[in-house]
């Protein structure tokens, strides 16, 4: 590589799959700074066309979860559909179960409880850089008590540069209203930043939100359904990394009172998987084509689930030649031909048997090998 000209060893990696890029960048200290040239990066990014996946496998015969890299998805809408390129991501930490895995420009998001004793258990978080293969613990364990519920979102602003986590922690409590005790549920939302060493909370949130991962990040946006707390409509709610508040997002036409919706990210557009249990078994999948424009929501395609059970159906991404990858119950995944309305199931080989998929969003590569989560950056590494 030392006798080749410069553009030309360039051109050479901007053609390598994303797992290899990653194998190349440990090689040594020379390629590491090599892979960080700025030319090199515009060129990568322009060659990766194709959707990787983070695959996060539990099994109750294991203590440790594991978490693999699947490059090249595209490659799925040929006939010959099987997996190519996978890499085990070897998160250095000991028996433990992921309670959420997210992840944003090769950055994995990772939440998980641990006992201290055998009294008392805490939820711990980190971020893992696939890149640089570093491992930082956040501050700000959150004591698992019973009644709380805890929901993360990670993201992205484009325009601050910021990497920032969202907790959403959920209690129910006793309020006396009009001469009367009754139960409600209480959240309060909190804000950490990448680099910086507290948590903020924020304390003015007039929406209650659907207690899981963010799964749609989009415009500098965490999304989550939930509902407002006056009327108990349900809507779409939008947390805006950069001024760090809340805000409706208008919902397209389709009775939400009734059916089953699941939020997520298709063709770089807000979207929308509707279950019409009512419809045939029916998945309505709805595309927000201008972002926070009501008029812009199209009912885009249907998918059929045939003889597969509705509620196990989880749409992931598109792919090309108009089909769609969804995973079925954790256990398989499967292509959808909008066209031709036919379902194909994807052989999986010796991939472990119960898993779930997240798409990876758009890589950033110099980003990633900068390590906006390297101890330095941090100052030191935090712990409960």
């Amino acid at each position: 590589m030392d006798s080749l000209p410069l553009d030309i060893t360039l051109n050479i990696f901007s053609r390598l799959p994303f797992v290899s890029f990653i194998h190349c960048n440990r090689v040594s200290k020379s390629w590491h700074a090599l892979l960080k040239h700025p030319q090199l990066q515009q060129a990568f990014l322009e060659s990766q066309n194709n959707l990787c996946l983070i695959h996060h496998c539990s099994s109750s015969c294991s203590p440790q979860d594991q978490i693999f890299l699947v490059n090249n998805c595209s490659h799925l809408s040929n006939d010959d559909d099987h997996w190519k390129d996978i890499m085990k991501i070897n998160i250095p930490l000991k028996n433990h179960k992921f309670s959420s895995v997210s992840n944003c420009k090769g950055f994995l998001f990772l939440s998980y409880n641990e006992s201290n004793n055998k009294l008392v258990v805490y939820n711990k978080i980190c971020v893992y850089n696939i890149y640089t293969a570093e491992l930082t613990h956040l501050p700000g364990s959150h004591l698992v008590i019973k009644g709380f519920k805890v929901a993360y979102g990670f993201g992205f602003h484009p325009r601050t540069k910021e990497y920032k986590v969202v907790r959403i922690v959920e209690q129910e409590c006793v309020r006396y209203y009009f001469g009367q005790y009754e139960l409600s549920l209480d959240q309060s939302i909190e804000v950490f930043t990448l680099g910086t060493y507290a948590w903020r909370t924020k304390r003015s949130n007039p929406f209650l939100l659907r207690m899981q991962p963010s799964e749609a990040l989009i415009n500098g946006a965490l999304h989550w359904l939930g509902q407002a707390k006056v009327r108990h409509s349900q809507i779409i709610l939008s947390f805006d990394l950069e001024d760090e508040r809340f805000y409706q997002i208008p919902s397209p036409n389709c009775r939400f009172d009734v059916l089953d919706w699941h939020l997520l990210v298709l063709g770089g557009c807000l979207s929308l998987a509707v279950y019409n249990h009512n419809k045939k078994n029916k998945i309505d999948i709805w595309l927000m084509k201008n972002y926070d424009m009501k008029e812009s929501w199209t009912k885009e395609f249907t998918i059929n689930s045939g003889s597969l059970s509705l509620g196990s159906i989880r749409p992931l991404c598109l792919l090309k030649n108009g089909k769609v990858l969804f995973e079925y119950a954790k256990q398989s995944l499967f292509l959808y031909d909008t066209n031709k309305k036919t379902t194909k199931k994807i052989n999986l080989g010796d991939f472990p048997y119960y898993f779930q998929a997240v798409p990876m969003s758009k890589l950033s590569i110099q980003q990633g090998l900068s390590s906006v989560c390297t101890l330095e950056t941090f100052g030191r590494d935090w712990f409960l």
